[in-house]
């Protein structure tokens, strides 16, 4: 491989190990925390591996400076029919499974034996997702290996009704203070949790760290919640929280309204709300261009999806968790563009929450 291509392609067809794409004509991976991971990379149609990535269960890993980045699936292949054709990979990460696998209210019976409502657990977020996800394993009969649980992060209640489990872990799992990971390791996965780093300096212009970059500020659009439990009608349980120092310090009161008819029990009540609350948060989002030097770089020792960033803009200091790396390589070099919180001007990212809060709303009606 060329030193001064820095990425790593590997090839394989199920768990079997193909080769390389030595270098590809670009490569544009964005490696998301507690998101699913997504790539596109090009290369010459003609190319040795070409054959091997239009097949049935092709996938791929993929390397930075020698670092695992992510692996998973080719979920679509595009090309022409020019003379200097060439051809378009997108690659899913193995996240992928957490959204894919049904969570059953009763994982160890079949179908005909699904007898209870709800599968309700309580304890440390990294424990829950361990959980649930072997089960699921277990179930499908699926390769995947779970790695022992520490018992990292806040402890919650979390129910089940036939929901993807993604639907029903986040954002409470990220709320709680890990990460998860699922990665190919050998002839099939594995998934771990990890506790996000503090990254210790601070990044700016001034400091030679950031070369540009965009950043919004939106105002929270909750600050109350009423939860509303089981029952109909006037039988029904409705509970009622707020944040009153975020009324306080925008001067405003908003109300919304959350679900959590699938479980009787309080705690869920009080984890809904504040789940809620979280997510209606002020934000601030940052997109930073890197300086990137041999002492100072994304990866490695340096910064890392996951770890928690301080960003001096403009003499305002903002601290959020690194949520996506949007990393590139093409003739014109190689590229890392760091996301911090959420961005609230991201078009693309507030259609696909919408949908997947949509998508679980859905799920809680058919499932009843």
């Amino acid at each position: 491989m060329a030193s001064d291509m820095p990425y790593e392609i590997l090839v394989y067809k199920g768990w079997e190990f193909k080769g390389w794409v030595g270098r590809p004509l670009d490569l544009k991976p964005t490696i998301r925390h507690n998101l699913k991971s997504t790539a596109t990379f090009d290369i010459d149609a003609d190319h040795l591996r070409a054959a091997d990535l239009m097949e049935p269960g092709a996938r791929v890993k993929i390397y930075r400076h020698g670092e695992y980045q992510m692996s998973g699936p080719v979920r679509l292949v595009g090309g022409d029919f020019s003379q200097a054709a060439k051809l378009t990979f997108s690659v899913e990460d193995d996240f992928r499974i957490l959204n894919n696998w049904l969570a059953w209210p009763k994982p160890t019976a079949p179908l005909t034996g699904q007898d209870v409502e709800y599968r309700t657990i309580t304890g440390p977020a990294e424990t829950v997702v361990k959980t649930v996800m072997a089960e699921a394993a277990a179930r499908l009969g699926f390769p995947l290996t779970v790695a022992p649980s520490l018992g990292r992060g806040a402890s919650g209640t979390y129910t089940f009704r036939f929901h993807p489990a993604y639907d029903r872990l986040f954002p409470a799992v990220d709320q709680a203070g890990i990460g998860v990971t699922v990665r190919q390791e050998g002839a099939g996965l594995l998934l771990d949790c990890y506790t996000p780093r503090v990254y210790a300096h601070h990044l700016s212009a001034e400091s030679g760290t950031l070369i540009g970059g965009t950043y919004s500020l939106a105002a929270p659009n909750a600050t109350r919640v009423v939860v509303g439990g089981q029952g109909e009608g006037v039988a029904r349980e409705f509970k009622g929280f707020s944040d009153g120092a975020r009324e306080s310090d925008w001067t405003d009161i908003i109300e919304v309204f959350q679900d959590a008819r699938d479980s009787s029990v309080g705690d869920v009540y009080a984890t809904r709300a504040a789940e809620t609350l979280a997510d209606g948060a002020a934000l601030a989002g940052l997109s930073l261009e890197l300086s990137e030097t041999k002492h100072f770089r994304y990866g490695g020792s340096g910064l890392r999806v996951g770890d928690w960033v301080t960003a001096n803009i403009r003499g305002q200091l903002y601290t959020d968790v690194l949520r996506e790396a949007q990393l590139s390589w093409d003739k014109g070099g190689d590229k890392a563009t760091p996301v911090i919180g959420e961005r609230k001007d991201d078009s693309d990212a507030k259609l696909a929450k919408s949908i997947r809060a949509l998508k679980r709303d859905n799920t809680d009606r058919m499932t009843r």
